[in-house]
């Protein structure tokens, strides 16, 4: 299963019938082939498509409530034209110059008649709205009764795939299988569609006669070509009308346009104006800020050196032994002065003097303990005074 990178398949195909009678006011039924049906990928339609049943059974759903479309030609929403394809945007064809013109109710998979030929095919029911457009179902019902009218069913990719068409077996020119889809609308054509094989299959209540039918048909192509004279030449009888008023409008628009160009100069004047002044005190702030910048540094420097002359009078009175006490809080002190006090230094040194003092008046203490065996004096002997111990 591949992803193709096409965002859009267009198959042309004709109208099947439109009702000559309605059965809801202004809803006009109308039945459309959306497309044919092949029984394997070695046949297929002339844009390369191979319709398969199973997979068109599977995405079918999707027609319920898809539009059926006009691009029109004139101002009167009368004669079809394209699709109205404007763009595709983030994977999603838009068509903003086509007018939704009715719905499709249902869909259903059927055998029609196809150039005399009985062929399996896609077929839609739905509804014009013909109390908005009535001009065109009257155009539409004009030309089933005497000659073809092309549609083009349209298909975009799901949500889930990025909006990408999956195709069975990949993309490719010939035989290509859509499997996952959805109909996304149906254009009714004005012009010759991709697909030499749209034709319009019938209408309930069309002429069949060859004769009448080829009359006809070149009776409808010159209405055709009289309807857009018609339109064209409306439209240029009110554009001449309208002349006047646009060339005095587009003076006074260009009376404005040069006040308003003197209006901009000035301010452009101004705005440089503003500009070079904002430079230069820029550049005035930016000299004052580097001057400071160096007083700090320099004033950070001699309060540094300020404070390590104070320790070191403070340190002055003590050994370089004593002074050891605290070599590692000396150290900090002069790498930062702010983070250590020089009281902290000195106590420091204090506190070891004390403990060593202690420390050596106690083993001296030790060393120096009196011998009470000395004191006896031997048998026989007297010294200054009898001395009794155990007294």
């Amino acid at each position: 299963m591949f992803v193709e990178n096409k965002k859009l398949e267009i198959c042309s195909y004709s109208i099947y019938e439109i009702a000559s009678e309605r059965n809801i006011s202004g809803r006009r039924p109308i039945k459309l082939i959306l497309h044919e049906i092949f029984p394997d990928n070695s046949t297929w339609q002339e844009n390369g498509i191979s319709w398969s049943e199973n997979y068109t059974q599977d995405n079918l759903d999707s027609v319920v409530g898809m539009s059926l479309c006009v691009e029109f030609l004139d101002e009167n929403r009368k004669l079809p034209y394209g699709h109205g394809l404007t763009e595709i945007r983030d994977n999603m064809p838009l068509f903003e110059d086509a007018t939704m013109v009715g719905v499709c109710d249902k869909a259903y998979i059927d055998d029609v008649e196809i150039d005399g030929e009985t062929k399996r095919a896609l077929i839609a029911e739905g509804h014009l709205d013909e109390m908005r457009y009535p001009k065109f179902v009257e155009w539409l019902q004009g030309q089933l009764k005497t000659g073809d009218v092309k549609g083009s069913v349209e298909i975009v990719g799901k949500p889930e795939n990025d909006k990408h068409i999956i195709y069975d077996g990949g993309w490719k020119e010939k035989g290509r299988i859509p499997q996952i889809y959805d109909y996304s609308g149906y254009a009714i054509l004005g012009i010759r569609p991709a697909d030499d094989t749209a034709i319009v299959l019938e209408l309930n209540n069309r002429i069949i006669n060859n004769k009448e039918e080829e009359y006809m048909d070149e009776k409808a192509l010159n209405q055709f070509v009289s309807d857009i004279k018609d339109s064209v030449a409306t439209a240029v009888a009110e554009t001449n009308s309208k002349n006047a008023d646009y060339e005095k409008q587009i003076s006074e628009l260009n009376e404005q346009i040069a006040a308003k160009d003197n209006e901009i100069a000035e301010l452009n004047k101004k705005c440089k104006k503003f500009e070079d002044e904002a430079a230069e005190k820029d550049t005035k702030i930016s000299e004052q800020n580097t001057e400071i910048t160096t007083m700090k540094e320099t004033n950070a420097a001699l309060e540094k050196e300020k404070a390590i002359s104070e320790l070191n009078a403070a340190l002055a009175d003590y050994t370089p032994e004593q002074q050891a006490f605290a070599q590692t809080e000396i150290n900090a002190f002069k790498e930062d002065p702010t983070k250590v006090e020089i009281n902290s230094v000195i106590s420091k040194i204090c506190t070891e003097m004390v403990r060593v003092s202690r420390e050596a008046k106690k083993t001296h203490e030790q060393n120096s303990a009196p011998d009470i065996f000395g004191l006896v004096v031997e048998p026989g002997k007297k010294g200054d005074e009898d001395v009794d111990i155990f007294n």
